[in-house]
């Protein structure tokens, strides 16, 4: 399925895409129930294997989702983001990390920060997208002004300045305070962005999942387990066996 030509020109030019209402309130509920479950995760019982692994997960509350339940592995291909990510990454796209992130009351913010670096042309090369990565987050929750919302540097993709990063707001930023439940957020991981501060007594729930192009590895710790690989789809289990083992930034070349 193809995406549209004005859905493209927004990923280029601003770096995100806001698709609303993307999931139906049945499958947020359902997916509630899931998470509901996830959070009785031992992440020390699910990572015994390997426990060096917890160093590198955020664990708020359970990192490795997918081996925790099998059953989040639809996020890989969702219907309502898999055109994007073959559009932005190409159909061969794979898994780099996966969270579920609670943004909790009294979270102070985190840091300006990027996954890639910001290349002139915003990762277009003779007319096609080679973004390195590309993060989706599944909102789960309403998200309003001063509860914990997530913020972006619209087309600091392509920024060729320096920015003071030490501070809570940055020029031109987009706030997603008018988030509502089933909202999903697509953006290429060269955009400077953060969370703010939750000065609310509501956890912020999203889903996230890190894609990066066919070549890429997954971020340490991050790799699935033998029987998640077993127990999901055989597209999903294309998408999580990555060619290399670890993540590293390839480089840009026409695909």
């Amino acid at each position: 399925m193809s995406i549209s030509e004005d859905l493209k020109f927004a990923f280029d030019v601003q770096g995100y895409v806001l698709l609303r209402g993307a999931l139906s309130p049945t499958e947020v509920e359902e997916y509630k129930g899931w998470v509901e479950q996830a959070q009785q995760t031992d992440v020390s019982a699910l990572n015994a294997d390997d426990p060096g692994r917890l160093e590198h997960q955020l664990n708020r509350p359970v990192s490795r989702m997918f081996d925790a339940d099998p059953r989040f592995a639809r996020f890989l291909d969702h219907p309502a983001v898999e055109p994007l990510l073959a559009e932005f990454l190409g159909t061969d796209y794979r898994h780099i990390d996966n969270d579920l992130y609670f943004t909790y009351p009294g979270y102070k913010g985190g840091g300006w920060h990027r996954g890639v670096q910001a290349h002139p042309t915003g990762h277009v090369i003779e007319g096609r997208f080679i973004c390195p990565m590309v993060k989706v987050f599944y909102c789960l929750t309403d998200v309003g002004p001063g509860e914990g919302e997530f913020v972006v540097v619209p087309g600091s993709h392509k920024a060729r300045f320096e920015v003071d990063t030490h501070r809570l707001d940055l020029p031109a930023q987009r706030v997603f305070d008018d988030i509502r439940a089933g909202d999903i957020i697509v953006f290429n991981e060269a955009l400077l962005h953060n969370g703010r501060p939750n000065r609310s007594s509501k956890t912020r729930q999203t889903i996230i999942v890190n894609f990066g192009r066919n070549d890429a590895g997954v971020w340490p710790g991050y790799a699935p387990r033998r029987e998640t690989l077993a127990a999901v789809t055989p597209r999903q289990r294309e998408i999580l066996s990555n060619a290399e083992a670890v993540w590293r930034e390839p480089e840009l070349v026409p695909a």
